[in-house]
């Protein structure tokens, strides 16, 4: 049970060993935490942080080459191809959940919709306004869950939240008239057309979070992943063949140096970082991770700069980091609403994520805890 427990978290190994009987912790203090155990899941954080500032450059970097489909097909296709070893091992072992396909359809309908608005905003503005807008998410998913569980509805009146959530808002469309003043009527409508593009992708993770958490309860995290990554493939592959001029055949005649960038940005973007990700919220927590990545902008726009020459203007950049702020506040209040006495400030649990998930990733890991076989621990309830 301990061992279960210390598998689960660091504080989880914290709590089981503290509430141990004296004489039945001997020879088991090495499953204590060490530095070096929390060291790997900050270092998990900063290249998942790493690993989705770089995507959304290298998107950038494939716009003049091929369109949004293309780049879609190819590489959820890749990614898709990397999970499936994850479901035909399990399917081999007897581990594969009963009717996972089936839970795993809504959720990827979801995902196909929002990655095909996040790819196609792109295309209209540059990648560090995309992923400043898309902040929004924080926002969509707290108005999500409020309406699916009434446990959430307190933590959005509270006052921070209200005040957090009008940061984000505000922040994005500040970043929006600021950029429309700077480029003038001519390229008003690619603006307009690519923030909003880039928030509806926004609300759309929001509710693909919302539905890991409500249809792919019981399964665990790379399971969940990769049947949903195979439905995605499908429908991204249906509208390259369909949607793209090309059918897709761009990518073949492509340069060594793009075809690298294709096949990294699926890794960095979709397959390795969420295995980071997963990673590092199981050995940090969920408050720290989550933390980390709300700086995902900060990193787009110093990438972006270098590689596409991209940039921002001070007042920009001003309203941007109100609309991190914002999307920060609202992750701190519900940490905060739903602390339990005696956990670590920064050592926020999964559980206290639950009806609130920040995001597909967490959604996930509350699922994995309440899987008959992944119970916590009586001390870590």
């Amino acid at each position: 049970m301990i061992r279960k427990a210390c598998r689960n978290s660091a504080y989880a190994c914290q709590t089981s060993l503290a509430s141990a009987p004296a004489a039945g912790t001997k020879g088991i203090t090495r499953l204590l935490p060490t530095r070096s155990f929390q060291l790997v899941g900050i270092a998990c954080a900063i290249l998942t942080l790493g690993g989705w500032s770089v995507t959304p450059v290298f998107i950038g970097m494939l716009v003049d080459h091929i369109d949004a489909w293309t780049s879609n097909g190819w590489r959820y296709g890749l990614a898709a191809l990397t999970w499936l070893p994850f479901l035909l091992i399990a399917r081999r072992r007897g581990k594969l959940p009963e009717g996972i396909m089936k839970k795993a359809f809504v959720p990827a309908c979801i995902n196909a919709i929002s990655q095909s608005a996040f790819t196609y905003a792109f295309y209209l503005i540059d990648p560090t306004l995309v992923v400043i807008a898309l902040r929004f998410q924080i926002v969509a998913v707290a108005i999500g869950a409020a309406i699916m569980f009434a446990s959430e509805r307190l933590i959005i009146r509270t006052r921070f939240f209200i005040i957090g959530a009008t940061l984000a808002t505000l922040g994005i469309m500040g970043v929006l008239i600021l950029k429309l003043i700077d480029r003038g009527a001519g390229e008003s409508e690619h603006l307009v057309g690519g923030v909003l593009l880039a928030m509806a992708a926004g609300v759309g993770y929001g509710g693909y979070a919302l539905s890991v958490r409500k249809y792919m309860r019981g399964i665990s995290s790379p399971l969940a992943f990769a049947a949903i990554s195979q439905y995605t493939a499908v429908a991204m592959i249906i509208m390259m063949v369909t949607l793209s001029s090309s059918r897709g055949m761009t990518v073949p005649s492509l340069s060594g140096g793009l075809l690298f960038i294709l096949f990294i940005s699926t890794y960095t973007g979709i397959a390795g970082s969420h295995v980071l990700y997963y990673i590092a919220i199981q050995r940090i927590g969920v408050a720290v991770s989550t933390a980390v990545l709300q700086l995902q902008p900060l990193g787009v726009g110093i990438i972006a700069y270098f590689a596409l020459g991209e940039v921002l203007t001070i007042p920009q950049w001003a309203c941007g980091f109100v609309a991190i702020a914002g999307a920060a506040m609202c992750i701190w209040v519900q940490h905060k609403m739903r602390e339990r006495p005696g956990t670590p400030p920064l050592e926020a649990k999964p559980e206290e994520f639950a009806d609130l998930p920040v995001d597909a990733v967490v959604a996930s890991v509350v699922d994995e805890r309440e899987t008959p076989d992944n119970q916590p621990a009586p001390s870590d309830r």
